[in-house]
């Protein structure tokens, strides 16, 4: 053998090695593809779209739907007492509202050195001498959590700070917070002060009915006028929910405002309100005593998780929960026996309308949602198209969803001899006729006695009286 045909079959041999290691990295590659492709697909099989968010900063979150007055989630023992913070602005607000009224919103006050004094925390920086409105103090307070706005406003409603926060406790106490003090109209920490996620809720649903107060913490800026010893002034809302003046991250479309904050000893708290993106329900986020996450980096800012958590759970209500279709005009729901008509035995009922309702997206509407309906007894013809003929309800186990009424498919006219033989046989069933029918019965056993009577008498005048006993 020689050394050229040595060198030529090496050469071959390292080629087919070669090509046997390409094909090794390439097998190799194609199955890390295959399985990590697996591995995406268990990951998209595991995430549930519907899952509520977990947020283990809050130990205290409540989601409540408006129209359909119904709880989605509760987190944490909702009578466990916390401390307020911001969320005292609430109370504060429609208590001087209520007491104002429309025209007391024009009241005003001259600040005063002692009314500053009271004030710690964020401040418009009202100046001593300065003439100010309840309206201005109102917005300035629910708008931009204005603390000085706080205790000039319970100057104007009342004979001082006192007796403002005495008005705020005996309107809790009317609307049901049993478990909330209050020791100031500001929030800034105190221990004489507490409430509870439940009143805080109970707090929120009330302030949600009054127009005015939805109107001032929805804005994102009010612009005050001019007063006496001050330019007109910009002020921005303080919940980042509603607006990016402070922290553009937390901005959320659908907010309608309410209130935020925080404080050392109670955490970050949020009351929210939102609308779905098709403008057809409303919800209500509580927040309490959470906590912000560190920032990652030197110099950021810490993620407030009142804004993150409320933003996740309004989220995840809009994609799970809405109105669906359960009945339409369509739908057959039942058939009912008729009377009196020689044409139809049966009609069929369907709903006068379309029936939709709240239910969470992931409900199988075959299998868990039932129909039962009621219908009125003895439906007798005519029968004219659309008459209302009994009503159809909507169940969820044993909770009533909705109800409709059921209207008859068809005319059905009525046959003149079955109404007469009804009537005939209605009247023979009556109390008049079975009294009579027993009077004329008496009578004609009465008659017949009579009669044998009587021809009993005859029969003894005719025989002669020789044989007569």
């Amino acid at each position: 053998m020689t050394d050229k045909y040595k060198n030529k079959k090496n050469g071959s041999f390292v080629k087919v090695l070669a090509l046997l290691a390409l094909f090794a990295m390439l097998f190799s590659s194609l199955l890390m593809t295959v399985l990590a492709d697996e591995a995406d697909g268990d990951d998209a099989e595991e995430a549930d779209p519907y899952a509520v968010p977990v947020i283990d900063e809050a130990p205290y979150i409540y989601l409540y739907n408006f129209e359909n007055d119904t709880v989605l989630f509760e987190k944490g023992e909702m009578s466990n007492p916390v401390y307020p913070t911001s969320t005292v602005k609430i109370m504060a607000g429609i208590t001087a509202i209520e007491a104002l009224g429309e025209d007391g919103l024009s009241k005003t006050v001259t600040v005063t050195e002692g009314m500053l004094a009271a004030a710690i925390g964020n401040k418009v920086g009202f100046k001593a001498g300065e003439t100010v409105s309840a309206e201005q103090m109102l917005n300035a307070m629910l708008v931009n959590g204005a603390n000085d706005a706080a205790i000039i406003l319970a100057h104007i409603v009342a004979d001082g700070v006192e007796d403002f926060v005495f008005m705020m406790n005996e309107k809790a106490i009317e609307i049901g917070a049993l478990s909330t003090s209050y020791a100031n109209p500001t929030g800034m920490h105190s221990e004489a002060m507490y409430t509870t996620t439940a009143d805080t809720v109970t707090i929120a649903k009330y302030a949600y009915e009054n127009p005015l107060f939805m109107e001032i913490v929805s804005r994102q800026l009010y612009q005050m006028d001019a007063t006496n010893m001050s330019e007109a002034r910009k002020l921005y809302n303080r919940n980042c929910l509603v607006s990016k003046y402070y922290r553009s991250e937390y901005y959320y479309d659908y907010a309608m405002g309410m209130n935020a904050g925080s404080t050392t000893q109670g955490g970050y708290a949020s009351v929210s309100v939102a609308r779905s993106p098709d403008g057809l329900l409303t919800y209500l986020c509580v927040i309490m005593g959470a906590e912000a996450v560190p920032a990652e980096t030197e110099g950021g800012r810490d993620k407030l998780t009142n804004y993150t958590g409320a933003i996740e759970m309004f989220n995840w209500a809009f994609r799970s929960y809405g109105y669906r279709d359960v009945l339409s005009p369509s739908t057959v729901v039942c058939e009912v026996p008729v009377k009196l008509s020689s044409t139809a035995d049966y009609i069929t009922l369907v709903p006068k309308e379309k029936l939709s309702v709240f239910l969470k997206a992931d409900v199988d509407i075959k299998r868990e949602i039932k129909i039962t309906s009621t219908t009125e007894e003895n439906i007798a013809a005519p029968i004219i198209k659309g008459q209302k003929l009994g009503n159809a309800k909507v169940m969820q186990g044993d909770v009533e969803l909705g109800r409709v009424d059921l209207i008859a498919t068809s005319d059905i006219s009525r046959s003149e001899f079955l109404s007469a033989l009804e009537r005939i046989g209605e009247f023979t069933k009556s109390k008049f006729f079975i009294a009579t029918v027993i009077s004329a019965a008496v009578l004609s056993v009465v008659y017949v006695l009579f009669t044998a009577r009587v021809r009993q008498k005859r029969l003894r005048t005719r025989v002669p009286r020789n044989y007569r006993r």
